[in-house]
């Protein structure tokens, strides 16, 4: 399998530091390096963020390619950002597996997806460590088993992904 034929994993969280929902600033762009890229590329994926598709043109055209392409994606929920949630939507409509839910530890969940399964992350090495194998898990689990975890799909089970 050559490098343009990997499997993919679209990550979708803020990018830079930001702070969480209690005013704790976090920065992204180390969560998304140690925590995230570090896994999915041991586990020979791709890893790719908005921010490093390195092309001219729209923005939102390649950010919708990869939420419906690529195999894996990991939704970092811990500010609540609205384009977080926004893509995860538009997520759960074009896929209905292998969508990853992760957050720094404490940060509450939205109604709508409170029932999810979530990985809580620190940024002490301890807690790294142990998303980083849950995260794993669950990309190893997920591509296997391709169990839907989409509620979209799980209330409509006749809907049809298409890749088109």
């Amino acid at each position: 399998m050559g490098a343009d034929e990997r499997k993919t994993c679209f990550v979708i969280m803020p990018f830079g530091e930001k702070p969480d929902l209690d005013g704790e600033v976090i920065s992204f762009d180390t969560v998304y390096e140690y925590i995230i890229k570090e896994v999915v590329e041991k586990l020979r994926l791709k890893c790719i963020r908005s921010d490093e598709v390195a092309k001219a043109g729209w923005v939102h055209s390649d950010m919708l390619s990869h939420i419906l392409r690529d195999d894996v994606a990991i939704v970092d929920i811990t500010t609540s950002n609205p384009n977080v949630f926004y893509e995860l939507g538009v997520r759960h409509v074009l896929r209905p597996a292998v969508t990853i839910l992760i957050r720094k530890k404490g940060t509450k969940l939205p109604f709508n997806i409170s029932g999810f399964r979530v990985i809580d992350y620190d940024l002490d090495i301890k807690s790294a460590r142990e998303a980083q194998k849950k995260i794993e898990s669950f990309i190893r689990n997920g591509l296997k088993e391709l169990s839907n975890d989409s509620l979209v799909y799980q209330v409509f089970p006749n809907l049809k992904m298409s890749l088109e």
